[in-house]
């Protein structure tokens, strides 16, 4: 990834990472407590990982942020590394236990919850059953299994409960909603003490019903690569929001396919153009020899792919912006028209449409090519006109169109006049930092703004410690004129100098004129790039104003 350019910031492992099974225990292709083997595990797989802590390391070196994959329904079996020290911790907590005596099975086997074991066990370890419900049994979990692992060198977990429904031990508990809030609180637990200083809390998991916002970033499970599956993915996710469920995303591409289906890269490029309109952008599959999600082994659609990864890259600022107003108002980076324009039936009825943040409207094309091109009918609000960033022309708002796309080209528009900011040229991880930032001016007469957010990105400081920078734009036709103010608040870290690059889209030929506080901007800072002017600014305080105009 690093050596192809193609940015990336998180690097999941799946289950691979940890032993898949203890032979003595599987039967019948179950194990003790009837789950598949091979989903629970919390010991390296030492063929596959030799050395787990050196391999974490060495991602971190690259700028990866790391996550593991838990199933932890079959509880702590005896073949685990932790399994001593954690049967340690849990009887020193508590006498209420589910399992035999010291965990040792004694002659004529064992009544688990649900699950009775064999006999001709006499003597063996007993495997812990899974009871997250039971506070000594969290806390010994948290204590002796979850945190030596994090001391290695993880920084959250995916879980991916995926078995029964309730608790086995408390009646109506929803096994999936109560790791949300466990694992979160385990978070929040570890680092009370750093007050405001602390990391933030973060773990990666599946809904789990009404309030699992509060907790976990989400994803919507096992996706078939289908167009009628990408078809329906807009309505699923924008509507969520509905229940402050905001921040989830898919297995981009499909998590598995029919069996009799092949490989489609056409499919999986157009998967990833619409995850760029997604709160969360991430490619998974099911290990299989039919399956391929790296885009590379796609020479036909590569080009297209990573730019698609480069576009989502390139909006981070705004995409971050938006979330800190989701985290004001409640109100989802990705929503339905109708929170928008609520008087308009249509904004009701076309619902592979969305609005994505407050500038874009978004969508999806999700059926094959005909002649080369894919076709998008849309409705484009009433109120605004709409710039059409793929085919670089405005659509009049309150009308419907019928609309082509080449393969190259990703359907998103942005608001007649907007600002939008963007990251840095061929940027590659959000954990580097970087001064550099570039302002989308998209082609549209009048005034408008733009308030940028910005944070440490690390710690919970967010609540106190923050900047804006409000940005705005003035065309008369003529002439436009950009005025960065002076940043508002501070964060630690924040940088003293900025340097801006303006991209003017609608202009194709070089301007008349360039002025920089005044002054004319040197002719090799302005440069016609991807067919438009682009204007790099010299470096410049953050505390004090920046006015760039621009005469046509």
């Amino acid at each position: 990834m690093r050596k192809r350019e193609i940015p990336s910031d998180v690097f999941s492992v799946d289950m691979d990472c940890h032993q898949t099974y203890d032979e003595m225990a599987e039967r019948n292709g179950r194990d003790e407590f009837g789950q598949h083997p091979g989903w629970t595990g919390y010991t390296w797989n030492y063929d596959l990982f030799p050395d787990p802590v050196g391999f974490l390391n060495e991602l971190h070196s690259l700028h990866y942020k790391t996550a593991l994959n838990l199933h932890p329904a079959s509880g702590i079996r005896p073949y685990e590394e932790c399994y001593d020290r954690f049967v340690k911790d849990y009887l020193s907590r508590t006498a209420d236990y589910d399992g035999p005596k010291d965990f040792i099975y004694p002659k004529g086997g064992y009544q688990f919850a649900a699950v009775k074991e064999p006999k001709g066990r006499e003597g063996y370890r007993a495997p812990v059953p899974f009871r997250i419900s039971q506070q000594a049994w969290a806390d010994a979990y948290f204590n002796s299994v979850i945190r030596p692992l994090e001391k290695q060198g993880i920084d959250f977990w995916w879980l991916d409960w995926q078995q029964w429904i309730k608790s086995r031990y408390v009646k109506d508990l929803s096994n999936t909603f109560w790791l949300n809030y466990t694992f979160f609180n385990d978070m929040v637990r570890q680092s009370k003490s750093q007050g405001l200083d602390a990391r933030r809390p973060l773990i990666y998991h599946r809904w789990g019903g009404l309030g699992s916002h509060r907790y976990q970033l989400g994803f919507s499970g096992d996706t078939y690569d289908e167009w009628s599956v990408l078809e329906f993915l807009p309505y699923f996710t924008a509507t969520a929001s509905n229940v402050g469920y905001g921040y989830w995303g898919h297995d981009i591409g499909g998590h598995q396919m029919l069996e009799n289906h092949k490989p489609n890269g056409e499919m999986f490029t157009r998967w990833l153009q619409y995850g760029v309109f997604t709160p969360i952008f991430k490619t998974h599959s099911t290990s299989s020899a039919i399956i391929e999600r790296r885009i590379w082994a796609y020479p036909e659609h590569y080009e297209f792919m990573r730019d698609a990864i480069k576009l989502r890259y390139a909006l981070s600022p705004y995409i971050y912006t938006s979330a800190r107003t989701a985290y004001d108002t409640g109100v989802s980076i990705c929503r339905p028209l109708y929170y928008d324009y609520p008087e308009a039936d249509n904004a009701y009825t076309w619902n592979q449409e969305f609005m994505f943040g407050d500038q874009i409207l978004a969508t999806v094309l999700c059926q094959p090519m005909k002649n080369g091109q894919t076709e998008r009918k849309m409705w484009f609000p009433k109120g605004n006109d709409w710039y059409d960033m793929a085919h670089h022309k405005m659509m009049t708002g309150g009308q419907t169109a019928t609309l082509h796309y080449a393969i190259d080209e990703n359907p998103w528009f942005a608001k007649a006049g907007s600002i939008i900011p963007m990251a840095e040229e061929n940027i590659q991880s959000l954990q580097e930092k970087t001064n550099k930032m570039r302002l989308l001016i998209v082609p549209g007469k009048g005034k408008s703004t733009y308030t940028l957010y910005e944070d440490d990105n690390d710690t919970q400081n967010y609540m106190k410690d923050y900047a804006t920078t409000l940005i705005t734009k003035e065309d008369n036709g003529s002439t436009v004129k950009v005025k960065v103010n002076a940043v508002k608040g501070s964060f630690k870290g924040m940088a003293a100098t900025r340097q801006f690059t303006i991209i003017l889209e609608d202009l194709k030929a070089m301007p008349k004129a360039v002025k920089f506080n005044g002054n004319k901007v040197d002719a090799d800072a302005v440069a016609i790039k991807n067919g438009h002017v682009e204007v790099t600014l010299p470096e410049a305080p953050c505390n004090k104003n920046l006015n760039i105009e621009v005469t046509r």
